[in-house]
Order: C-alpha cells, then structure tokens, then sequence
C-alpha cells in the first residue's frame, strides 16, 4: 500500500471530522450544568448493559426482531472496530497486525473467524433493513435519504473487506503467490476459519492474479475511503448516536428513571427578570438534554408507545427532539456567544462591568419562542408524562423532564397555561386538593370505621396516606374504606392525618406550578416532620412518587409504600390470608407511576395469582410496555378535545382480553377505564376494582 496516501486521506478525513466534533463538544459545553459524573462504576455496568448489551432493542417483547437486527449491526462494528485499526496500519506496513492477533497466536484465528462471521451476519441484517424500510412499511420508520445511505455505505464495508479477504485467500490458494504479507498464515485461512470469505472468493475465481491483486488493492481503498466517509457523515445526521450512544448512556439518570423537576428558587428576582425559572428559551438545556438531543437515532419507538401520537394527538416525540435539536444548532452562535458573556459575568467585579454583561445577556436570546415558535402549546399540553418513551428509548433519552421545565416556563414566566386548569388548581390553593371540597371534610370517609389520626395515636406504625382521590371521589372512597378493613384484619397500627392532610402537589407540578407545589409540599412536610413519621403506606402512586422521591428536595425524608406492596408483605407475613374466589378471570392495568416511575410490577401480579379462581390474564400491553389511562401528567384535568381518547384505547384492549375484571393500583386509572368502559358500553361485562377491594373481599 502507499503509506504517503494513507497518511493524507487520514489527516484530510481526521480533520474535517474533529472541527466538526469539537464544534458539537463546545455546544455542549455552552449549555447549562448537569451532575452527572458520580458513580462511575454503576454508570459503566450502565452502558454494559444499556449499551454493548442492547437491552432496550432486544429485551422489548414487541418488535424483538428488529431489536436483534440492530444489535447484530452494532456487535458487528465492535467486533470490526480491530479490523479496522488492522487496515489502517497496512496502509503504512503490508502485513501489519496488532500484537497477539498475528498467526502464532490462536487468539489471531478466532478473531479472524470471528470478524469473518461477523460480516456475514451485518451484511443480512443490512439487506433486512433496507427491505423493511422499502417494502414492510414500517409505520414507525422514516424513510430519509440518510437512512439509506449510511445501510448501503456499511453494506459497501462489508463487502468489500470480504472481497479483500477473498483476494487474498485465492492469490494464496489458487494463484500460489508467495509475498510476505499473503503469507500470513491469518491472512490465508482455511474454509474453518473465514468460511464467508473462502465463499466470496468464489465469486471472482474467474479473475487472473493480476486482476485479483488489483482487485484487492481497490477494495482496501473503498473500505478504508468509505469508513471514513461514514465517521464524518455520523455527525450531521441522525446517525450521530453511533457516536454519542455510549457516553449519553454513561450519563443516564441513577436512582431515578429520569432527572428530577428543578427545585426552583423563587425568591430569586434575578430568575424571574432573566426567566431562567422553567425552561424558556432554547439556551437553558442543559449540557445532558443537548446530548439527548444529539444521540436521538429517529427510530420512532418513542412515539409508537406514545399514548397520545397512538391516539392521534399533536405530540410526536421524534418530531419534538429533532424540533429541538435543529433549533440548538439554528442558535449555536448565540449560544456560545451567551457562554462567554456568562464566564465574563462571573469574572467581573465591577459593578458597572456587571450591569453591562447582565443587559448583553439580557438582550442575547433567540428570536424565536422556544414555546409557540419552535414547540406548540398542544404538543406541550399532550404530555401524560407517562414514561413509555423513556422506557423503550435504546439510547435512554430522558423526553419528560424537558416537557416539565417547559411547562414550569409557561406558567411561571409566561402565564399561558389550558386556562381549564384553574378550577382544580384553584381547589389546591383554597382547599388542598383538586376537587374543591372543604378541607374539613377529608376525613368523613373514615367514619364509622374506628381509624385514629396521628393527634389520637402519634405512636402509630403506619401513617395511611389517604390522598385527595381517596378522601374525596366518592368512587376511590371505597378503596379507603377496603384498605382499611385490610389493615385491622392484619393487625396494623396505623393512623391518618384527617384534616391536616393536604395534596401532595403533584398535580400542580406537573403542570408547572411549581410555587403551588414548594407551598403544599412545606406545608406537608412540616406536619409529618412534626409527627416523626417514618413510614407512608398510600393506594395512590402519584402521592407514592412525590413522597418518596420529590419531597426529599425539600428536606421531606420518608419510607414510602404502594398499598400493593404493602398488603403483599402481609400475605407472605400469612397476615392475612386471601381465598381463591375470583370466579371471572382477571387482568392488570399498571399504573405509569407505579410501574415505570417505581418498578413495582411483581407485587400486585402475585396477589391476583392468589386470588384469581377464574385464572390471570396479561393484556397485549403490560409491565414496562403498558398504555397510560391518560390522566398523569395533569391531563385528569383537562379535556380529550383531540383525537381518540386515551382512557378509550385502553379499555378496548382490556375488554379485547374477555376477562371480567381488571384491577388496578391508582385511584385516577380507576377513573379513567371506568369511564372508557361506560363509553364502551360494557361496564356491566367488565368490572374495575383496585387492589385493596379485591383482597378485601378475599379475606
């Protein structure tokens, strides 16, 4: 090979692809902090498993061929990234090999094998990609040049290192050229050991050996040009993940499944004068959601489990990050240009030099509203933060925290919010929860029933967090009343806080009230802190998430039960001891916020399997891949104007399962099917009962 070639097509390539790379690097550094650097051995196990080992692609029960499809594509590049550095080095050395991958060692052998195998394997699922994307009409996929460029540029990768193998291995074998670096033995193996190549030799048998060794030659220099070409391709397009995958996996959110809501400081006036409370302008993504935005492979299984694209909403995920990201590169000057100013500001001592850097920043911001211009307002409202996007993301996008701090923007900066929401957030300033009731009557529900706040009993083990849906919906006060019955069968100590009891704010901040919520959330937190409660047992998963994991944001540090997991440590504790007597057969619906929040999936499965008599049916879509009611994220408050209606979705599915009850785990779940079922007709056919009901007439 000619070593002053490959030295300039390497530093012509190299160059253009590290000004590109180093100008993406930048961006991010220009956008706002994000802690994402603790851990670091959970984070590799992370992209062992997130990333090498394709959880997301191959663990999914639905479209799990083409999660193996991908991974195949993927396990082969890595397996030909060492090919790869191999080529590089004979373009400076024929016959160069890195150390222990030469024909003395085994190790060379299997490698050789394996790398043959590998190309094979990546260059059928090529071909399957191209004819499901042309042919199978994938709803899914889209269709862009891009996509078919870069498979038919690794389809020109495979093929020809194959050819150049099999050059090799006919001018060894049957041409009998004797050069040193044919000699090889790695380079000239038997049919064991390359059996995809010995078959492409085949295919050019007819070639003399002038013609093959030519052959050869053009093939290393197609391979090598045509890598290349790939490597500064990946930066411009959405194939950019093949880059960025692994780090933003390394940086996925620990503990939780996504970064939690801000706590905002809203005493700070510089926040509001500058509005950086919430997210209101394209500059205050952070460094962690421009690479989201970067590493996006525009799959479309986010918005394929999306429950409001399913239902024909105006919220379509992969249209909302690439949205996003064109608008991050459209404002990428303005954006670095703010990073100096802000470095400048923080360096400046000056008073006069401070007002001066302040008004530049001030009047530094993007011409377009990042809510209206770049995002619509129903797009942004659609949102159930349901999860299901995150949950099937193979590159652990985190969608719903962006939405959040938009919403937070919104409200807060701008005060355009669905003005429908006012009845209930006007319930949670004046009477602590969204329905408007007096608050004095939270604990009516109880009467009758011998339960004792935690002023009768401040010893009691148990603090029964009832939530507004049980203390108020006349349909979720039933399940109080059940929970109830099945905590004195079992013997436990536990009391309420009645009347001093108030919404945990979830609702509000959703929806991007977050001075509602800080205000409940103190006032919360204030009563339990003053109890010394240390355990919450609650049948409600939206107050199980904000107590367990938002109020510690606020010093609010508490174990936190789902009523699930509660009443099966009491029947594996034989507590109490629920009969087989469910005649009809029985489903689960997960709750989002139970199930995808907070991983609880098992526990509630395990009581129905006890229970049901008439046998336990999954739906289609269950566990990590169930279908939102369509009431997180705010929307219980808000109308279905667009579309099917989501509640309906699921309800179609569940009556499609011919059981006769489905039980859940969420008052507002509850809700939502009951009325899917009225509209359906078929609430006499399909009953919906919570957990605590089920068992409670069980025992």
């Amino acid at each position: 090979m000619d070593p002053l070639m490959m030295t300039l097509v390497l530093l012509a390539a190299l160059t253009v692809f590290c000004r590109t790379m180093i100008r993406r690097i930048e961006l991010l550094k220009a956008l706002q902090p994000a802690e994402r650097f603790d851990r670091i051995k959970e984070r590799l196990w992370n992209v062992v498993v997130f990333a090498f080992g394709q959880k997301r692609l191959i663990g999914r029960k639905r479209e799990r061929s083409s999660g193996w499809m991908h991974a195949f594509i993927f396990w082969g590049f890595c397996v030909l990234l060492i090919r790869s550095i191999q080529l590089y080095g004979e373009g400076f050395s024929e016959g160069f090999h890195l150390p222990f991958l030469g024909g003395q060692y085994l190790v060379g052998f299997l490698y050789a094998g394996m790398k043959d195998v590998m190309e094979g394997i990546v260059l059928a699922m090529v071909l399957w990609a191209i004819y499901r994307r042309a042919f199978l009409g994938i709803r899914r996929l889209h269709n862009s040049f891009e996509a078919y460029l870069v498979l038919c540029l690794i389809g020109v990768l495979m093929v020809s290192d194959l050819l150049l193998d099999a050059g090799r291995y006919n001018l060894i074998h049957l041409h009998k050229a004797d050069l040193f670096y044919l000699r090889h033995p790695v380079y000239g193996t038997e049919f064991s050991w390359a059996p995809v190549a010995v078959s492409a030799s085949l295919l050019i048998r007819f070639l003399d050996a002038a013609s093959t060794a030519a052959l050869m030659k053009t093939m290393f220099w197609v391979h090598v040009c045509g890598q290349l070409i790939f490597l500064n391709i990946l930066p411009l397009g959405k194939h950019f993940h093949v880059i960025t995958s692994l780090p933003n996996v390394f940086f996925k959110s620990l503990d939780y499944p996504h970064d939690k809501p801000k706590l905002l400081d809203l005493e700070d006036a510089d926040a509001w004068e500058n509005e950086t409370l919430g997210m209101n302008h394209i500059h205050q993504l952070t460094w962690k959601q421009g690479l989201d935005l970067y590493t996006c492979t525009e799959c479309g299984r986010c918005k394929e489990v999306c429950p409001t694209h399913t239902t024909q909403k105006p919220l379509n995920l992969f249209d909302f990050n690439d949205t996003l990201k064109h608008a991050l590169y459209e404002n990428e000057n303005l954006i670095l240009r703010r990073s100096q100013l802000e470095k400048r500001l923080r360096q400046a001592k000056e008073p006069e030099d401070i007002d001066f850097l302040k008004g530049e920043l001030a009047a530094l911001r993007s011409p377009k509203s990042l809510v209206g211009d770049v995002v619509s307002e129903d797009t942004l409202w659609a949102c159930t933060t349901c999860r299901a996007c995150e949950e099937v993301c193979p590159v652990t996008i985190e969608h719903v925290p962006r939405i959040i701090a938009m919403r937070q923007g919104q409200y807060l900066i701008r005060e355009n919010y669905p003005q429908e929401l006012n009845p209930a957030l006007k319930g949670l300033e004046y009477n602590g929860n969204p329905w408007g009731i007096g608050y004095d009557k939270r604990a009516d529900w109880a009467e009758g029933l011998g339960v004792k706040t935690l002023a009768e009993d401040p010893d009691a083990d148990i603090l029964f967090w009832v939530g507004c849906a049980g203390s108020f919906d006349d349909r979720a006060k039933k399940v109080s009343v059940s929970l109830v019955k099945i905590f004195q069968k079992a013997g436990v100590r536990f009391a309420i806080l009645g009347t001093e009891e108030k919404c945990t704010g979830d609702f509000a901040r959703k929806v991007g009230h977050e001075m509602l919520f800080q205000t409940m959330a103190q006032e919360n937190i204030a009563t339990l802190n003053g109890y010394g409660v240390k355990r919450i047992v609650t049948a409600c998963p939206h107050c199980l998430n904000t107590l367990k994991h938002e109020y510690p944001q606020l010093g609010g540090h508490y174990e936190v039960i789902h009523h699930s997991t509660f009443i099966h440590a009491l029947i594996r504790q034989k507590r109490i001891q629920p009969k087989g007597m469910w005649e009809k057969p029985l489903t689960y619906h997960d709750p989002c916020y139970l199930g995808r929040y907070n991983q609880v999936y098992d526990a509630p499965r395990d009581i129905l399997r006890k229970v049901a008599k008439g046998g336990f049916i999954e739906l289609e879509r269950f566990g990590a891949e169930s279908f939102c009611c369509g009431a997180g994220g705010g929307r219980m408050w808000m109308e279905e104007n667009i579309g099917k209606r989501i509640n309906v979705e699921r309800s179609e599915e569940i009556v499609r399962s011919m059981v006769g009850t489905v039980a859940v785990g969420c008052p507002f779940c509850m809700t939502m099917i009951e009325d899917g079922m009225k509209q359906l007709g078929k609430e006499e056919d399909v009953r919906v009962k919570d957990m605590a009901e089920i068992v409670a007439q069980c025992i």
